[in-house]
């Protein structure tokens, strides 16, 4: 496999992270001060300039991404020699340092974000929501809701199989087996929560296609634990090494369930439920 695979890979999760991601979310920081409070956002005009005007998050972004995707490069071209492992792992090694290094600074940024709004910007007296409850199955098809719990099912079925034949044993066998269930277990926890996660200006402005598209976000990381248990069965059990292309599968994934919020359009009209589209276009 060629090794501009993985820097492909790799460049579109940064770019995705640190380029579109944030530019997308830009344009939602006034109206979400003006829905927390619009008589506040009336009287402080020059604040609000203020803030409109500032680009010093976005463009410190943009130069992470910069610099991230030019360290990647400078690796495939090898005007950055590696060291004696292999260029792909370099690369994989590199990749998740820059993200998780990005991901340490965007974070700082958003919680000093959320204090400063929580301190100088008082929640307005009276304030929406909605009290119809929610559920999955209010935005999510049902062949999609069968799928999600049938290859669970399946994939910690697998699991027990292989140990019941004897294919798999052993403490590391096991220990993986309990960590894809306690995986299995917290994703299904994150999922459940998402159709009761309280309203926000968000939902005023996407309407049911933010809560769809966080339901769809979910059921990609409720399947997450198949890649890196079929990982650790390829190696425990058949003696390969999938660590390659299982991490570009994860990426790929976590790729997918990142691009989701840039479809996202005022609602209007409602899109149909997740898996619906494609048999309404048939």
């Amino acid at each position: 496999m060629s090794t501009w695979i993985d820097f492909v890979v790799y460049a579109t999760l940064i770019l995705l992270i640190f380029v579109f991601l944030p530019r997308n979310g830009r344009k939602f920081t006034l109206p979400t001060i003006a829905d927390r409070n619009p008589e506040w956002f009336a009287n402080h005009r020059d604040v609000v300039e203020c803030l409109e005007r500032s680009r010093w998050f976005l463009n410190a972004c943009y130069v992470w991404a910069a610099v991230s995707i030019a360290v990647l490069l400078g690796v495939a071209l090898d005007a950055i020699a590696p060291d004696e492992a292999p260029k792909w792992e370099v690369l994989k090694d590199l990749n998740s340092t820059l993200v998780i290094v990005g991901l340490l600074g965007w974070g700082a940024c958003s919680l000093l974000w959320l204090r400063w709004l929580g301190t100088h910007v008082p929640l307005a007296e009276t304030r929406r929501a909605s009290l119809k409850p929610r559920v999955a199955s209010d935005y999510l098809a049902l062949p999609w809701r069968v799928a999600v719990e049938a290859l669970t099912v399946l994939h910690l079925g697998t699991w027990v199989v292989l140990g019941a034949m004897g294919l798999g044993s052993g403490a590391r066998y096991w220990s993986g087996f309990a960590f894809m269930v306690a995986m299995t277990i917290l994703f299904a926890v994150i999922a459940a929560a998402v159709p009761r996660r309280r309203p926000g200006f968000a939902d005023r402005v996407f309407g049911d296609g933010l809560r769809r598209a966080e339901l769809e976000a979910a059921c990609l990381l409720r399947l997450t634990p198949l890649i890196p248990g079929g990982m650790l069965i390829s190696e425990l059990v058949y003696g390969l090494d999938p660590d390659r292309v299982g991490h570009l599968l994860l990426v790929t994934v976590i790729i997918a369930m990142l691009a989701l919020p840039l479809r996202l359009r005022p609602a209007s009209p409602p899109s149909p439920p997740f898996g619906v589209e494609s048999r309404l276009g048939a």
